[in-house]
């Protein structure tokens, strides 16, 4: 049971790496008014000992964020608020505003990216999920969840694959092509938009690739995997996977201001929250009279909310960004 996160302060004194048992799920509410408070949430986590050798890895880093004050830079990724592609594209427009001045990324390597973005090699903190590297055999039918979208251009004509959503096809490499599961669609109208996507070019030897989320380990392979191909990195955008399919697949747009107002509603529902409590009373209500033993930073985590006047201003932002036109959307 937990979040787990790591987060990295980068400064003058050098490299500071924190670790919350809660923390992932809370890096939206922890960034949201910008350095200063984000600095104060981290810094009121658990310092960890060696800020190289005390990394979660892929199979437990559930988020975190770096905030390198020297370069003003932040790369981050986590918490369930952003699992929504709208969600994550709002309040990436949201940062933009209360970072000024700062480069801030979306680390589609999770916990690798936050490892290299702190001068610390991306191995160190690699666990191979073979889950997230299966083919399945053939395409979904239920479309009203997410799915993982694979195109496959090849003499002119486009073949649509809507597949299970927990696996990305780019790990297949060429070898996809002669093992393409079953049901290919020659069109393809999605009621949602999908999680991730590969778009395979096979005359012009081109792969197209976008993730959602993040998806461990894939982006830094994907020239490794594909060898001879143009590799092509769409971070979250699968507008692009649509244009190049011609019309053969569609899916909705992005509600930017809707999205918006989901994000504050959100994050202002969690102030004052703290999950510790919560999740003790969790443990005990399914523990009974039975012993649990818990990890000892179970009950580490030190919520730090930004103050009144810093979630105003929060505010402010996003009332000026609904009122901006929703380009690119």
């Amino acid at each position: 049971m937990g979040a787990r996160a790591n987060f990295v302060l980068i400064g003058s004194g050098g490299v500071q790496l924190h670790y919350s048992h809660w923390g992932a799920d809370l890096v939206c509410s922890a960034l949201a008014a910008g350095p200063a408070p984000a600095v104060r949430f981290v810094t009121a986590q658990h310092r960890c000992d060696d800020p190289e050798r005390d990394w979660l890895d892929d199979a437990w880093a559930e988020g975190g964020a770096v905030i390198d004050s020297t370069s003003r830079r932040l790369v981050f990724y986590g918490d369930q608020l952003m699992l929504e592609l709208p969600c994550k594209r709002a309040f990436l427009a949201l940062l933009a505003e209360t970072w000024p001045g700062w480069t801030v990324r979306w680390a589609y390597d999770g916990i690798g990216d936050l490892a290299a973005a702190a001068g610390v090699d991306r191995s160190a903190v690699r666990a191979p999920d073979e889950d997230e590297r299966f083919l399945p055999e053939e395409t979904v039918t239920d479309l009203d969840d997410e799915v993982h979208l694979l195109t496959v251009r090849a003499s002119g004509a486009c073949t649509v694959y809507p597949l299970d959503w927990y696996a990305h096809t780019a790990w297949q490499g060429p070898a996809l092509l002669d093992r393409l599961p079953a049901g290919g669609l020659p069109r393809l109208d999605l009621p949602e938009v999908p999680g991730g996507g590969l778009h395979v070019d096979v005359d012009a030897r081109t792969a197209g690739v976008w993730i959602g989320g993040s998806c461990r380990g894939l982006v830094p392979a994907l020239h490794e995997l594909w060898p001879g191909w143009r590799v092509e990195f769409w971070e979250d955008r699968y507008e692009e996977q649509l244009a190049r399919c011609g019309g053969t697949v569609t899916a909705p747009g992005i509600d930017l201001a809707g999205a918006l107002d989901e994000v504050i509603a959100e994050l202002g529902s969690r102030r004052g929250d703290d999950p510790v409590p919560r999740m003790l009373d969790a443990v005990r209500l399914h523990a009974g009279d039975g012993h649990v033993e818990l990890n000892p930073y179970f009950t580490a985590h030190r919520p730090v909310d930004p103050t009144p006047g810093e979630w105003e201003s929060v505010l402010r932002v996003a009332a000026g960004l609904r009122g901006r036109p929703a380009a690119g959307t």
